[in-house]
């Protein structure tokens, strides 16, 4: 079951049936549990065994903070070994079912460089869906806590439903307890401009996916082997890129705002996951505009601890690498994804080095030539992003590079209608972001709602699944 299919929606109805009727205020027990429930049904009906690893995951954590929460802060030793024990049992499950296989290989790869065979144990497992999401939920929450940041969640059942929401719970956005617990005991009701929001989300979201990303998908799934060939075009692998940043970003921003547009329907925000990455003139941009939950979290609990900025230049460049390192690896068990956050580090020490991260009146000149680098090397890391093995990878970024060019086919430029609401969705943005955009009015907002449906209705993609439900 995911969002596209008819399952989901049934289930969504009965829960939107529940909001409707079930509580008053919708603060009452019986509403929370039924979106309990839901999401519990959502989560289980991939393969329920795996909800046996959310429960485990979610309890762990639970027990850590209130008994961090019943030590005095002078008891820091203690508390210290709660939190250690959290960290441990949550990135222990994670380690344990996304890297287990990679490890396995890596071993016998790195044996077979100096010459002797290992032969280990198959290791093969289903990855639990969103299991990188909710750990870092979970982890955020216990590490909040031990920081008296946060107080610790006494009622179990909405703990859980902090850790399980089915809008947002197998990819993201990344939301944390700070923001999602104060939320349940919140009285609310379903007023007209709360639910037109939520519709606009939710066809909007569905929209970038089943329209922009699945037709994209379709060319880029058919043609991207092409671009490990070498002496393949430069065009071809630079359209086959292009192609592939436009789906990844109508794939994820799209369940991103679908996500969002569930939630406002049954009465919970989330945090913005998008804003327009494609117009990013610095790295650091780029980051505060793509996967922004995660960037946060990072941010947060990775690089701040680290030492952040606060150590000298040399610590600070390290860590910005280490964190971008970590966070390549999250994506996936494989080294294209550790090259692909090593390319994102170097850029973003290089662009430090070079003073460039900085707000600061430049040159127009200066500031086209650094912004075509950032979106070229963000280019070029999504081939690496996309590609099943890195010598396939670098072949095609060859390709593109050293390749001949030529006018594109008619199918080529035809692929592009997809792309273009992925352009207009930017430029509009940099309009807003400068004041330059007029505001869309309640006609004009149906209008568009409506043509995107229309749209959904005839132009959608023959696949439904989302790239970040992998990790």
């Amino acid at each position: 079951m995911n969002f596209v299919s008819w399952a989901f929606a049934a289930l969504f109805l009965v829960v939107f049936a529940a909001r409707l009727t079930v509580g008053r205020r919708k603060v009452e027990s019986p509403y929370v549990g039924v979106l309990l429930l839901a999401s519990l049904v959502f989560y289980g009906w991939h393969i329920p065994a795996y909800l046996a690893v959310l429960l485990g995951a979610a309890s762990i954590d639970y027990v850590a903070a209130i008994a961090i929460g019943n030590l005095a802060p002078e008891q820091q030793r203690r508390r210290r070994a709660w939190l250690i024990t959290s960290l441990v049992m949550n990135l222990g499950l994670l380690a344990f079912f996304k890297y287990g296989a990679f490890a396995v290989r890596s071993a016998e790869e790195t044996a077979g460089l100096f010459g002797a065979t290992l032969r280990l144990p198959e290791f093969s497992l289903v990855l639990p869906m969103g299991i990188s999401f909710y750990t870092f939920q979970t982890l955020s929450y216990t590490i909040d806590v031990y920081r008296g940041e946060l107080a610790p969640m006494r009622n179990f059942p909405r703990f859980l439903l902090f850790v399980s929401f089915f809008p947002q719970l197998v990819a993201g956005p990344i939301v944390r307890a700070s923001e999602f617990l104060p939320q349940i005991p919140r009285p609310r009701r379903l007023h007209a401009r709360v639910f037109y929001q939520g519709v606009w989300l939710l066809i909007t979201g569905f929209f970038l996916k089943m329209v922009c990303a699945d037709n994209l998908a379709a060319y880029v799934d058919e043609h991207w082997d092409r671009g490990y060939r070498e002496g393949a075009d430069a065009t071809f692998a630079l359209w086959l890129g292009v192609m592939f940043s436009g789906q990844i970003f109508a794939d994820f921003a799209g369940y991103s705002t679908i996500a969002q547009g569930l939630g406002y329907l049954l009465g919970y925000r989330f945090p913005d996951n998008f804003n327009a990455p494609y117009l990013a003139a610095t790295f650091k941009n780029f980051w505060e505009r793509w996967h922004i939950t995660l960037s946060r979290w990072l941010r947060d609990y990775l690089y701040v601890p680290l030492g952040g900025n606060r150590g000298s230049r040399g610590r600070t460049l390290l860590n910005l690498l280490l964190v971008m390192l970590l966070g390549g690896l999250w994506h996936g068990a494989a080294y294209t994804f550790i090259v692909w956050g090593a390319i994102h580090g170097l850029c973003l020490v290089g662009e430090r080095l070079l003073g460039l991260h900085r707000p600061a009146p430049r040159p127009w000149l200066l500031r086209a030539a650094w912004f075509a680098v950032v979106q070229g090397a963000v280019l070029v890391a999504w081939i690496y992003f996309r590609s099943s093995t890195v010598s396939g990878a670098t072949t095609f970024v060859a390709n593109l590079v050293r390749g001949a060019w030529r006018a594109p086919d008619l199918w080529m430029v035809q692929a592009l209608v997809f792309l273009a609401p992925i352009v207009v969705l930017h430029a509009w943005t940099w309009l807003d972001e400068r004041g330059r955009a007029p505001a869309l009015g309640l006609t004009a907002r149906a209008g568009l709602a409506a043509l995107m449906v229309y749209a959904i209705i005839t132009l959608h993609g023959g696949t439904s699944e989302f790239i970040y439900f992998q990790f």
